[in-house]
């Protein structure tokens, strides 16, 4: 892969002090959560030094090959319509060998709603009073509702249907993250083919045990869905260890054509999406809908990328986060959805 530098280019000021304070501790977070050997730097477009020009050289010293250029504004006004690509074109004429994006602006990300509120209750604590009750004070049967309330103020708008939304909505629940909504991603038909699916009684299948335990099989018994895992089974851990992969992977392995018109739910391995495409690309299946949401920094993100181009009913959520709660949330959701809840 070639090497790449992300450049942060904010808009700069008169007070450049200042701006090179708070940039440089922005490129030191960014710097911590990037593959190692990228590259990330500031430049600001007027006012402030480094130029974008001087940020781009610094980066073809460096080795670069691709260069990042994501816009620190808020709005695509004057300066994203012409002034960022006039300059962009330039340097693309001295660098012919560099590849220049330029990535979108922040705009409405429901993380930025996340900040506001968080500067609005430093201000006004009285603004939490609510969210601080304690469990003491809300009974059992108001904790859920109140808090799909809760949630529904704090996920922004969205371009999906009011059942995407449903399931989203308890993704952020599982997590505790309002800013993971934006990363919830569905493939057209991926609720619809879920729902029918589960309302004929399909099959339940999971990576790991966790999110089979997870599963509210009240609902599940309701329509006469099994719900199974085979990373414990002696034949899957004896196949895991002849063919050196994850008992995970094996697993998938070993259900084989079972997954064929069922519901997936991968919460934890990579592995085990991984093994599950290559089922899919030998047309093997396909099943009815994949849950695919594996967790961390080996893989993670780039498995679901993989399951994210295939013409395959999926939910996911895109980057390294995910995990057994998440996709057992989402399969709580379509339980529910199914039943009519």
């Amino acid at each position: 892969m070639s090497r790449i530098s992300i450049i942060i280019l904010a808009h700069g000021s008169r007070r450049g002090a200042q701006v090179a304070e708070i940039m440089e501790g922005l490129i030191h977070q960014v710097g911590c959560r990037v593959p190692e050997g990228v590259g990330v730097g500031w430049a600001a477009l007027q006012f402030t030094n480094p130029t974008l020009e001087e940020a781009v050289a610094s980066a073809i010293a460096e080795g670069a090959q691709k260069v990042l250029v994501i816009p620190y504004f808020l709005f695509e006004g004057i300066h994203l319509a012409e002034d960022i690509p006039e300059v962009l074109g330039k340097l693309g004429e001295r660098y012919p060998e560099l590849e220049f994006v330029l990535t979108s602006t922040l705009g409405t990300d429901g993380r930025l709603a996340e900040i506001v509120m968080e500067r609005a209750m430093t201000a006004a604590p009285e603004l939490c009073s609510e969210a601080k009750a304690t469990p003491s004070q809300v009974s059992p049967q108001e904790i859920e509702p109140r808090s799909m309330e809760i949630i529904e103020r704090l996920v922004p708008p969205l371009m999906v249907s009011a059942q995407e939304r449903d399931v989203i909505k308890r993704i952020v629940h599982a997590s505790g993250d309002p800013a993971i909504a934006p990363k919830v991603k569905f493939y057209p038909q991926a609720v619809s083919s879920g729902l029918a699916a589960l309302q004929r009684g399909c099959p339940i299948f999971t990576d790991v045990k966790m999110v089979a335990a997870g599963i509210n099989r009240r609902l599940a018994d309701q329509f006469g869905c099994p719900v199974e895992s085979l990373i414990g089974d002696p034949e899957v851990k004896k196949r895991a260890r002849d063919a050196e992969i994850t008992r995970a992977a094996a697993a998938m392995q070993h259900f084989g054509p079972r997954l064929k018109d069922s519901v997936i739910a991968i919460g934890n391995a990579p592995t085990a999406l991984r093994a599950l495409l290559s089922l899919v690309d030998e047309e093997v299946l396909p099943p009815a809908l994949v849950v695919g949401m594996p967790v961390g920094f080996i893989d993670a993100a780039e498995s679901k990328a993989e399951l994210m181009k295939r013409d395959l009913p999926y939910i996911s959520v895109e980057g390294t986060r995910g995990g057994s709660a998440m996709a057992v949330a989402t399969v709580n959701a379509l339980l529910k959805l199914a039943g009519g809840d």
